[in-house]
This record gives C-alpha cells, structure tokens and sequence, in this order.
C-alpha cells in the first residue's frame, strides 16, 4: 500500500485561510469594540451636552420669573382704575423677552405666552394641615408667578443631540419650572455685597398738625389730596405732563436765616458722622454697610429707632446730585418729630416708617431754598428684610430693642421684596 505525502501548498493555504479568518474575525471584533466605545462617549457627551441645557433653562425661567415678579410689584398699585389684566399681560411678554435673551443648546429659549401658556400668576398659600405651601392660579392680587420652559418635540424645538441621526429621534425634552414671589412684609433693610440699599437719605413730613398748612404724606398721597400734574412711565422711563392718577407731594426744603419747622422735607445723616461728600454719595449709590449706625449690618424697622441729625437745608451741590436721581424710584423715610437745633433745616427727626417715590423735578428758590415734588412709586429690594427673615448675626440682634415677634408686622404698600420662592 502506498501513502502519498500531504502537499506542503494545500498546508500552506489552509493556514493561510486560518490566519485571515482570525484576522477578519479581530477586525470586527475592533471595529465592533470601536462602535461601542464611540457610541460611549456620544451617550456621556449627549449627557454632558443635555445636562448644560438643562441650566441654561433653569437660569432663563429664573430670569423669566423674576422680572415678571417684578412687575407685580408696580406704580399700577398705586392707581385706583388700575387694569390688572394689562399689567399681567406685560409682565407675561416682559417674561419671554427675557427668556428669549437666553440661550438653551445655542438657540433664544422660547416661551407660550398665551394665557393659559407657560407663565402663571397667583398666591402661594401655606396650608397649615399639612405645612406646605401651595401655588394657587389666581388674578386677584397676584403676589407671585410660575414660569415653565419647555423645549419638546411636541413644541417642535426639542434640543439637539450626538446620537439624534443614529437613533431616528428628532431630539430631546428638556424642562424647567421657577416660581418668583413679592413680598411687602417689611421690618427693615439690609446691605448684601456689592448691593447698597437703594434710599435717599430724605425725610418728608409724616403728618400735620391741624392748623399746620404743610403738605405731608399722609394728606397728599394716603388720602388722595394732592395734585396730580405729572406722570412717569415705567416703560420708557420718561416723564410726562398730565395727570396719570397717582397724586404728588410738593416739599419745601429750610432756608437760611428761616425757620427749619416750616420746612416739610429734610436730609439726614443716618449715621452721625458722614461728611457732605458722604452724604453726596448716599444720594446717588444709597446706603452700604459702612453708611449704617453705630456698625451695625441693618437698618430695623421693627423697633424704637434713634433720633438723627439732619443737615442745613438742601442747597450747595445737593440739588444738583438730587437731580441726577429724576425718574429713579427709591426708598424714602418719613418722619413725626423735629426738633430744631440750629438754622437752615439742622436738627433732629424721628423716623416713623419707610415709603417709596421718585422725584420728578427739582428747583432751586431764589431765598436759597429747594423744592421738591415728589410721586410715590413700587419698588423691589433685594435688600429689605422681612418680618419672618431670620437675617442678621446674633450680635446684630442682641442690639435691637425690640423684636419681630412683638412689633406690629404692618404690610408696606410701596416696597416689596423679590425673591425665587421654587
């Protein structure tokens, strides 16, 4: 019997076909291997990418929310024939302008404002059964404002991704919810950092006297007696002629060589022992900590404030920096005593309450005396204290003389704080 030897060149080629095979077969598995690992990192960066949308939602629906809550708290307020639903339907379009000055994956966020889209006005209520607080839609007296930002496929704007070719979807859904409130619960004032308290150190008349001829705030503006021969528009900004059915305050400022109790406006020196030229930078920045009394971090209302000392009249620079101020709505204080100590407007007042208002033109008198007329206006502060705010050090506290808890918590009609309450 014969065997015939195998051939060296069939070996050859089936090891050869061997080797490509497992060559073909690492291939795939690398390139398969390659495939999972890039479609990794298109899932962490669709992550990454949807996660940084997500914020820049957040951030323009708080920014949508807050100027929408700002304007809840307007002069409109202040009128008697005030149209709500034109107010709303301002600070509803106020939101989107906002909104869309943000940007969500590269493009303006967009908002419905319809009404009964994505910007909702109403209360928030504490239901003492179960603690919470609950958002209730209402447009009587609105005191809050829910924004939603919604970026969908169902609105046809969702957000872009790596993966949307691979996977067919159009994009995806990113939401986000913010809800700004106001509130005019307000026992005082606070510097925060960078931010002063918006005053001007002026101090008008709380009330005459019978048989005192001197306008004062409570018969001029709180009852309604004062003309009404300007207006200011919170659009534009600018001021106008004509009644705009908020009445005016007209204040006369000490002359020299005259008698300061005629006077129904005076400047005050908060803290005892500002130069002019300190008192020339309150008029236009307002009141940083520095300003404050005795090193204090607050100005309460809540409690029996000091007398202060008021300066001689309104005249040198200070009508000129005063007129720097026309238009801009700023915290203004009342007051109930004075007490002459010297000529020209310098004495001493007690400062009752806190009040807000604009001033609208600014003359000087030839006897070297200053008038003012003056409208009330709204206003927020991210610097007013509210009567539950446990703001303040301990030290702070232990110098108050009163407490929150034993002042009477009177609502402020002029001055409101804005905050992010969701």
């Amino acid at each position: 019997m014969m065997f015939q030897r195998p051939s060296k060149t069939r070996h050859h080629a089936t090891a050869r076909g061997e080797n490509s095979k497992r060559r073909g077969s690492m291939a795939l598995a690398a390139m398969m291997s390659l495939l999972v690992i890039v479609g990794g990192v298109a899932l962490a960066l669709d992550r990454l990418w949807l996660d940084n949308a997500k914020t820049e939602l957040e951030t323009a629906v708080e920014a949508a929310a807050l100027r929408s809550g700002q304007l809840l708290a307007s002069d409109d307020l202040l009128r008697l024939d005030a149209d709500i639903e034109s107010r709303l339907e301002h600070a509803r379009h106020e939101a989107g302008r906002i909104a869309r000055e943000n940007l969500i994956a590269g493009m303006p966020v967009e908002l419905n404002l319809d009404a009964e889209g994505d910007i909702r006005f109403g209360r928030v209520i504490h239901r003492e059964r179960t603690g919470e607080d609950v958002f209730v839609e209402t447009i009587d007296g609105p005191t809050s404002v829910v924004v939603r930002g919604l970026h969908s496929r169902s609105r046809n704007n969702p957000v872009a991704t790596l993966l949307n070719g691979a996977t067919g979807n159009d994009g995806a859904d990113v939401s986000a919810l913010s809800e700004a409130s106001i509130d005019n619960r307000i026992v005082g004032f606070q510097p925060m950092a960078g931010v002063p308290i918006p005053v001007l150190p002026l101090a008008i008349l709380e009330k005459a006297k019978d048989g005192d001829a001197r306008e004062s705030w409570q018969s001029q503006i709180e009852d309604r007696q004062g003309s009404d021969q300007f207006g200011y528009d919170e659009r534009t900004g600018e001021i106008t002629r004509g009644p705009d059915g908020i009445p005016e305050i007209h204040l006369r400022s000490a002359i020299r060589r005259g008698d300061p109790g005629e006077a129904n406006v005076h400047v005050f020196d908060v803290s005892g022992s500002s130069t002019i030229d300190g008192l020339m930078g309150q008029f236009q920045d307002g009141w940083s900590e520095e300003d404050l009394p005795n090193r204090l971090t607050e100005f309460r209302l809540d409690q029996r404030l000091d007398e202060f000392d008021t300066v001689d009249g309104i005249h040198g620079s200070t009508p000129r920096v005063l007129e720097e101020t026309i238009g801009q709505c700023r915290i203004l204080f009342l007051y109930k005593n004075f007490l002459a100590t010297g000529r020209s407007g310098a004495g001493r007042i007690e400062i009752s309450r806190a009040v807000a208002g604009r001033v609208l033109s600014v003359n000087v008198l030839e006897d070297d005396g200053c008038e003012l007329i003056i409208q009330p206006g709204v206003m927020t502060t991210r610097t007013a204290i509210l009567a539950d705010d446990d703001s303040g050090s301990n030290a702070d506290r232990r110098k108050r003389r009163g407490s929150a808890d034993d002042a009477e918590q009177v609502a402020n009609r002029y001055i409101y704080k804005l905050q992010i309450t969701n």
